[in-house]
């Protein structure tokens, strides 16, 4: 089936390190449409967060396939503190239980998750991201020396120069070529975020600057949630992802969701609900 989208929509445009300038009958054009959008986006939101879960639910039963739980040793790459959880958290607890290695690398500081309320300690908000990251590994099997950061700027991934995004590049590949997994795990590359699909880009130059053999999978984050408003139940673009069934940890990743307690106050209501029911998907 063709996806029908709201005449008003645009969907986000991948920004590359070094963007060329748009002709100015573009931006002319995009800064009217988000003018025209502006009146009819809260009752487009609405529509779209209560879409979201039937969404979730047909992907997760009807338009995915089973999966084997994969063997190899795992880099499970997250934008900011709780990606790893909420995507791979029953994976990563099914690898543990295995014997299986795997490493985290958070890629984001995490201090804007609550830039927008007024009074917050910014300084104070990345500590404590952290130290929920770590309780949350903790619980899922992974020690602290398995954990990494690369501490970019929150909400500002996207917005690195060349020369940022270049060093970014590196660490991440130097950080695959000292670890040498065999599967990395990163947010699917058009995630609906400007700072996971800057991440997804990033991962992606590194791997080919590593030249080694992996096999990379891709989890949704935000790719439901914050998608476009969709005429369309059943779109062909969510189409094919994989399905692991993490029903005999899911206690154990819940309680690692849990430990986010920042973060609960600030989501979508509903939004936890796509990664408490005993299933993860896969690209």
């Amino acid at each position: 089936m063709v996806n029908l989208f709201f005449c008003l929509y645009i969907p986000f445009q991948m920004h590359q390190p070094a963007p060329e300038p748009r002709p100015l009958h573009r931006r002319i054009a995009r800064r009217l449409a988000r003018e025209l959008r502006k009146p009819f986006k809260p009752l487009l939101e609405k529509w779209r967060d209560k879409q979201a879960p039937g969404l979730h639910h047909w992907m997760m039963h009807e338009a995915s396939v089973p999966m084997e739980l994969p063997r190899g040793s795992a880099l499970v790459i997250a934008p900011h503190h709780d990606d790893e959880t909420f995507g791979c958290g029953g994976l990563i607890a099914l690898k543990r239980q295995a014997n299986i290695p795997v490493n985290v690398l958070v890629m984001t500081d995490g201090r804007q998750s609550h830039g927008h309320i007024a009074g917050i300690n910014l300084d104070q908000m990345t500590e404590t991201r952290k130290r929920e990251l770590l309780d949350a590994c903790a619980i899922l099997g992974i020690a602290s020396e398995n954990i990494h950061f690369l501490d970019l700027p929150d909400q500002g991934v996207y917005r690195l120069t060349p020369e940022q995004h270049r060093q970014a590049v590196q660490r991440v590949a130097n950080l695959i070529l000292s670890l040498r997994p065999q599967e990395l795990y990163v947010n699917h590359r058009i995630d609906r975020h400007p700072d996971h699909e800057a991440v997804f880009r990033i991962v992606s130059d590194a791997m080919a600057q590593a030249a080694i053999p992996i096999e990379l999978y891709q989890y949704p984050i935000w790719l439901i949630w914050k998608g476009p408003y969709r005429w369309n139940d059943h779109p062909d673009d969510l189409e094919g992802a994989r399905r692991l069934d993490v029903r005999t940890v899911q206690q154990q990743k819940d309680k690692a969701i849990a430990a986010y307690s920042s973060q609960h106050q600030i989501l979508p209501q509903g939004f936890l609900g796509q990664f408490t029911q005993g299933y993860e998907l896969f690209f």
